[in-house]
């Protein structure tokens, strides 16, 4: 197989015909039961595939742009941001300056009343100690993309896992080492 881009791609069958390939979906990743809306850990490890200007993302959400927590690489601002958003309402948005990010990175987001917090390769960039939360069994759906399936995640995914309690600094410091 040989390579045209920068990064590189999987291979698809043709049969003669030009045949693009489909963003990866997380199906059948979760269901209410699997994640807690008002406490728990999103962790990551990862790098985007290559520095397009399009953000990326993950999410565990309602499946509206209503209630949601996830981690995104903005390419704007060339960060990692962690939100968390409750009945459209914006309750904690963190982020941290990267200098590449097609750099591995393990990410963690903890979400607990008045408790978030951004871990990146084993220290705390960023805290937030004043914010709400959801309702318990709000979240329903992992996505790997933003609520609406929009903002793909573009990025080699070694490790994605979601906690359903807030793990403690010792914790997320060893998980995200």
């Amino acid at each position: 197989q040989v390579e045209l881009g920068e990064y590189p791609t999987s291979y698809i069958k043709t049969e003669g015909s030009t045949v693009t390939r489909l963003a990866d979906k997380c199906i059948n990743g979760g269901s209410v039961a699997d994640f807690n809306s008002t406490e728990g850990v999103m962790f990551v490890e990862m790098s985007a595939l290559h520095d397009t200007l399009t953000d990326r993302q993950i999410s565990v959400s309602d499946e509206t742009l209503s209630n949601f927590a996830n981690i995104k690489y903005n390419t704007v601002t060339e960060t990692i941001q962690a939100t968390y958003v409750k009945a459209g309402v914006v309750t904690a948005d963190m982020s941290f300056a990267v200098s590449d990010i097609t750099d591995d990175a393990k990410i963690a987001f903890k979400w607990k009343l008045n408790d978030f917090a951004l871990w990146i390769d084993g220290v705390e960039v960023a805290t937030d100690n004043s914010g709400d939360v959801c309702l318990a069994d709000t979240f329903t759906t992992l996505n790997l993309a933003d609520y609406n399936e929009a903002n793909n995640l573009y990025a080699n995914v070694r490790k994605l896992q979601i906690f359903k309690t807030a793990l403690s600094d010792s914790e997320l410091q060893a998980l995200t080492t």
